[in-house]
């Protein structure tokens, strides 16, 4: 199913509106000349997306700034086939386009080959018998991925019913039990006596109660009274306290006010002291020994508020509530009786009575330290009730003393069961229960025959690759030969071996590696270091394009349905230098002659002139045509005459030489790539009946020679052959380094003149 013509492409790259026009009707063998961004590109990528189908390739090249959707319309044999916003209308599987694409993809990027490029160019090595094996096994890989998902699901809801300890295996090897639940009554009864017995060993007793002892120096501090001190300072300093109504802190103020005297001046009002008969009062009053009782009171109180704290009366109570429980978990297993305080009010109450009353007399003291503070009614009946819940203490202790007896001997007679053996039993015992439940027995199939249905993709997978690597080996034998067949007409100057396939990531890729002067390399990678040889560093640009080249030609050697194939070429020759070009435009003619359809596109004039006289014989089917722009923004596709095109570029060659013969200036190589075509091209133009255009420049001369001294040429014959003789040594396949072979500016501009002389330019 052959294209016919190309109806409309709009909005997508540089065809913003292209309507055919004029005699642009697809025939065997197109030649379509475009300058580069002119839509070579954007034209493969749609022959791309038609033959798979995938819309994203146009998409992608939708023309920036419309707001229109892209839409194309190509007209085949078998129909009109459409893109719109729902995609192609239909797909033309039998397109093949070899461009920087197919390169990218299969062969390397940029000058690497790596893992996606392996995997790709496996598929177009094994071509599709064996693409459709590789599927099957990647079909049964993916469907092995899902089931693992699926089974590990599964096991993770099997797992959900498991007690903990025991695996998934376990579980689903346990057999029912018909009296599992008679068992497992028994089992508990017995780990909870075990667990009792185990209990009672670790269990606490009880604790005594201690109560807070008074301060041993309490009635002492009170009723200290410093007679040494002088009487009449003492009734000075109450006379003076009672005038100023200072009352309770009035000496304790006076007391502070003594210690910052400083020089006999008076830290209030400044004024000198010296002669005061009530400053010497106060220094009297307030001595050393009356500064070491007031130190005595305060320690006194802080020593009560300590002992007698609310931490200290929480810490009698926890006590307390830590026994009562104790007893009631004692009491299931032992003679053990609660122990009672006989006192009617809560420890907390009499303590924090006896506290209180004690700081009132404290802080009584500490306001008259001189005076003597006797206990008042109120400590005193503190004081009966703290001594009556000592002596309830007493008693207090005492059970607690006979309730541990009891528990000590409880203990020392507790067994050694093992709690563990038990509990494990126990959990067997539910696990057997738990795996013939409803839900357990439903996940537990679920379970095995996903496990089963995996065994069994497995085995498929075995056998489809054990089918896939026989075919393998059987194919990619033959594929190194032809490739290498291709690359020996090339003149490569390399080739391939060690051509084998593997499953990298469990998909199947190839891998090779590249012959140079009977030495095998590494394809190596992006993390190849530059100093060892691999892809990268070893082929030039050129022989990476031809390696490309004949990875894609082999492709169609070996495809089957080659008959039906419509073959598309983007600038097939990069890169390459004269001679490849030549082998290259020999084999897309035979692609015409092997396969239904060929579209050649390319930048290069003089590379389609070669296509086009290769050609000749076949003239009823060949067309040229060409992408040119119309406008700023539009490319059109339109006929286009070769002929007249590249006399065009024969004109510009021509005066390229007379440019650098007259001037000097020019690029050496590129002047001596231009003689031979000017002297061919001139043979060709003055006698086309004798020198078709498949006659190269010794052809010509031979042909020459054969006519005589009466050939118009004759006369200049031998200047031609010292001319080809010359720029032989700059083509490839004529010498070993045309690249790098030196050029000699005066000897190039000898044989410049010889030719504009032949060529009658001067």
């Amino acid at each position: 199913m052959a294209l016919r013509k190309i109806l409309t492409i709009k909005n997508v790259g540089r065809f913003h509106s292209y309507c055919a026009s004029g005699d642009v009707t697809l025939k065997r063998y197109n030649l379509v000349f475009a300058e580069n961004g002119r839509g070579k590109t954007t034209l493969c990528d749609i022959f791309r997306s038609l033959q798979s189908g995938d819309a994203a390739p146009v998409k992608g090249r939708r023309t920036l700034g419309s707001g229109t959707a892209p839409e194309i319309s190509i007209l085949t044999e078998g129909g009109t086939a459409t893109f719109g916003p729902d995609g192609w209308s239909t797909r033309l599987p039998a397109l093949a386009i070899f461009d920087s694409t197919f390169v990218s993809q299969n062969v390397y990027s940029g000058d690497v080959v790596d893992l996606a490029h392996k995997r790709n160019l496996y598929r177009v090595i094994i071509g599709k018998e064996g693409v459709d094996q590789a599927f099957q096994v990647e079909e049964l890989d993916a469907d092995i991925r899902t089931k693992t998902a699926e089974i590990r699901d599964r096991r993770a809801y099997v797992q959900s019913h498991i007690p903990p300890g025991m695996t998934v295996e376990a579980f689903l090897d346990l057999t029912p039990d018909p009296e599992i639940d008679t068992k497992i009554n028994a089992k508990q009864m017995e780990l909870e006596a075990v667990r009792q017995t185990d209990q009672l060993r670790v269990r606490a007793g009880l604790s005594p109660l201690a109560l807070p002892p008074m301060p041993e120096n309490f009635e002492l501090v009170l009723t200290t009274t410093l007679e040494g001190l002088i009487a009449d300072a003492s009734n000075r300093v109450a006379a003076q306290i009672e005038t100023h109504g200072m009352h309770a802190r009035g000496e304790t103020w006076l007391s502070e006010g003594v210690r910052y005297i400083r020089d006999n001046r008076c830290p209030f009002c400044d004024q000198s002291l010296r002669g005061s008969t009530l400053a010497e009062a106060y220094s009297t009053y307030f001595s050393e020994s009356y500064n070491k009782l007031r130190q005595q009171i305060v320690a006194l109180r802080g020593s009560i508020e300590n002992t007698f704290g609310d931490r200290a009366i929480a810490q009698a109570e926890r006590i307390i509530d830590a026994n009562t429980a104790a007893v009631e978990f004692w009491a299931r297993y032992c003679e053990v009786s609660r122990p009672v305080l006989p006192t009617p009010t809560s420890v907390g109450d009499v303590l924090r009575t006896m506290r209180q009353a004690a700081l009132q007399l404290v802080d009584k003291k500490h306001s008259a330290p001189l005076e003597r503070i006797l206990l008042d009614a109120g400590f005193l009946a503190a004081v009966a009730a703290a001594d009556s819940l000592r002596k309830g203490a007493t008693v207090y202790n005492e059970s607690v003393q006979r309730a541990n007896v009891a528990i000590s001997e409880k203990k020392a007679a507790a067994g050694s069961a093992d709690v563990r053996a038990v509990e494990d039993a126990l959990r067997h015992l539910l696990a057997v229960k738990a795996r013939y439940q409803p839900s357990a027995i439903v996940a537990c199939e679920a379970l095995d025959n996903a496990t089963k249905e995996k065994k069994s993709l497995e085995d498929d997978k075995a056998s489809a690759r054990a089918r896939l690597d026989e075919y393998t080996k059987q194919v990619i034998g033959r594929y190194e030969k032809t490739i290498n067949d291709l690359l020996d007409d090339f003149q490569a100057g390399f080739r391939i071996t060690e051509t084998k396939h593997a499953y990298p990531g469990g998909v199947p890729s190839s891998s090779f590696q590249i012959l140079i002067n009977d030495i095998p390399v590494d394809l190596g990678d992006a993390s190849t270091p530059l100093d060892t040889p691999s892809f990268r560093n070893t082929l030039s640009s050129g022989d990476r394009n031809t390696l490309a080249l004949a990875f894609f030609l082999a492709e169609l050697a070996h495809d089957r349905d080659k008959a039906r194939r419509i073959v598309v070429f983007d600038d097939p020759f990069n890169s390459q230098d004269a001679f490849r070009k030549d082998h290259t435009v020999e084999k897309i003619r035979k692609c015409g002659e092997g396969c239904s359809q060929v579209m050649v596109l390319s930048h290069d004039q003089g590379f389609l002139k070669r296509v086009w006289d290769r050609l000749a014989p076949q003239a009823a089917e060949r067309k040229c045509l060409q992408l040119a722009r119309v406008g700023l923004r539009n490319t059109a596709i339109s006929e286009w005459d070769i002929d007249k095109a590249t006399q065009q570029r024969y004109k510009a060659d021509l005066k390229t030489l007379a440019d650098y013969y007259n001037t000097g200036w020019g690029d050496l190589r590129d002047v001596v790539s231009k003689i031979r075509p000017v002297l061919e091209t001139y043979c060709r133009n003055l006698y086309p009946s004798q020198f078709p255009v498949s006659d190269m420049l010794p052809s010509i001369i031979t042909k020459i020679r054969q006519a005589g001294p009466t050939h118009d040429f004759a006369a200049v014959v031998e200047d031609m052959d010292t001319i080809n003789v010359y720029t032989r040594r700059y083509h490839h396949g004529e010498s070993p380094q045309p690249a790098s072979e030196n050029i000699s500016d005066i000897e190039l501009q000898g044989f410049v003149k010889k030719t504009l002389s032949i060529t009658g330019y001067c």
